[in-house]
């Protein structure tokens, strides 16, 4: 599932920035941000799907 929506958010992505391509002045920031908004998912998608190494726990004393 977590795949799917990579891969949705990746071609919204890739859309957007076709149309970044070809937009007015206008319109170009309104598409980066969009464009910026999706790779912040991207990355926390990567940061939830990485394991993360357990530390051993100590004794306390």
């Amino acid at each position: 599932m977590l795949k799917d929506i990579q891969r949705n958010l990746l071609r919204e992505r890739k859309a957007l920035l076709e149309q970044w391509a070809y937009a007015s002045e206008r319109e170009r920031p309104h598409l980066l941000v969009r464009i910026m908004d999706i790779d912040e998912q991207l990355e926390l998608g990567k940061s939830k799907s990485k394991p993360r190494a357990r530390l051993p726990k100590r004794n306390v004393v």
